[in-house]
């Protein structure tokens, strides 16, 4: 039987918001006051119908629909979004479960060597490694786009079109929910890394592992030698090569600019610093700009567009390639694979499987519907595979 959702027919008369505005978007099953993690108010006209309420799900449309064009609208629209961090970040585990338990990996556990000489008769010793308990919570979250008759009707050259376009909005609107979760997860100065690191304008202490550095938009600051030597330490007490570089857009911008690396590679084919010159000339397999935006305005006043990481932050990590329970990683986002299962009628996984796009037909108001859901957790795992830098850069790109 499938499961209730939380969440009535937007009224006919609220328009509905840009794709970039989340606090329109997404009503979420537990209640609103223990989920607030971004400080993004969830009020306003589209989520008046939303709150508090316990109705069933609206009907489906009989006959059993197939919904491949929707899906290859939104899976269009989404596949080729650079700005999309989440998939990316972390490795993904499918969980059968809501919320349970994971293990959270010590830093030394695995480089310990345990292996003994082996006499003839002998069995072998009995090796392990240390880890704690931690929880993760999937948290479910969705949102629902009404299409009224009257918006089929002026679309009868290409009916599917109000569909279509509700399916973009609502895979933008999946796509910004989950990731301001992973930044508020993972992309700051508090998320919990072992190693954290300050930027700062002039005479850093030099002293070994100090944690502070030049900023890399100041004179005479070599970002080679910052990022090749934390990755040398960082291999040197975990045992890992971090193989994904996280940088904030004003990082971004800087890097391309800087002198050392534009006198690098003016001679390469490009001339350009791009992410893949920058992955090479940092020894790390992945470079990541995170420079998604959302606007955090109520409804009413003045648009507040930001972006949703650091923009001056920097994020160095190991990720597993291969995730699974029993592997190291700086962290995991956990799916909650159970709850798409349970859902019937016209559906389809998009974005890495991370939501699920669903369809169907309101008989009472004569509305049809698309419904996007998600139910994942980023987490951090291994604390000590990742290294945090705050202020790396002193000036705003965007603000020129």
């Amino acid at each position: 039987m499938a499961p209730c959702l939380t969440l009535n027919p937007r009224r006919a008369d609220s328009p509905a918001p840009p794709w970039l505005t989340l606090r329109r978007g997404f009503a979420f099953t537990p209640p609103l006051e223990n989920h607030m993690k971004h400080n993004i108010l969830l009020t306003g006209a589209l989520m008046a119908a939303y709150d508090d309420t316990t109705g069933p799900l609206p009907g489906m449309i009989a006959g059993g629909q197939s919904d491949e064009y929707l899906t290859d609208v939104a899976v269009d629209a989404m596949q080729n979004d650079d700005e999309f961090i989440t998939p990316t970040a972390f490795p993904i585990v499918q969980v059968e479960n809501e919320a349970g338990k994971i293990k959270v990996w010590d830093r030394g556990s695995l480089i310990r060597p345990e292996m003994r000489l082996h006499s003839y008769g002998d069995r072998p010793v009995v090796g392990g490694y240390k880890t704690k308990k931690a929880s993760y919570d999937t948290e479910h979250y969705s949102l629902q786009k009404n299409i009224a008759p009257s918006d089929v009707a002026a679309s009868r050259r290409d009916p599917m079109r109000p569909m279509a376009d509700a399916a973009t909005y609502l895979a933008g609107q999946a796509r910004l929910n989950l990731d301001l979760r992973y930044a508020s997860t993972a992309f700051h100065e508090d998320a919990g890394w072992a190693w954290r690191y300050q930027g700062v304008t002039g005479n850093p202490n030099r002293a070994a592992d100090t944690p502070e550095f030049l900023q890399l938009d100041q004179p005479g600051a070599n970002p080679a030698e910052l990022i090749r030597g934390r990755i040398e330490r960082f291999r040197r007490f975990t045992g890992k090569k971090p193989n994904l570089l996280q940088v904030g857009v004003d990082v971004y911008a800087s890097l391309v600019f800087n002198e050392d690396i534009t006198d690098r590679v003016k001679y390469v084919q490009r001339g350009v610093a791009d992410i893949d010159l920058l992955a090479s000339f940092f020894d790390v397999p992945r470079v990541q700009i995170v420079s998604g935006v959302v606007n955090d305005a109520e409804e009413g006043q003045d648009d507040n567009i930001d972006y949703i990481c650091d923009p001056k932050g920097m994020l160095l990590m190991y990720v597993a390639p291969n995730p699974s329970r029993e592997t190291p990683s700086a962290g995991y986002t956990f799916n909650w694979e159970n709850l798409y299962r349970a859902f019937e009628g016209d559906q389809e996984r998009i974005l890495n499987e991370l939501a699920l796009i669903r369809r169907g037909y309101n008989a009472e108001t004569g509305n049809r519907w698309v419904q996007v859901h998600t139910a994942a957790s980023s987490n951090i795992v291994a604390p000590d595979l990742g290294m945090w830098f705050s202020d790396v850069v002193s000036t705003s790109q965007s603000d020129w």
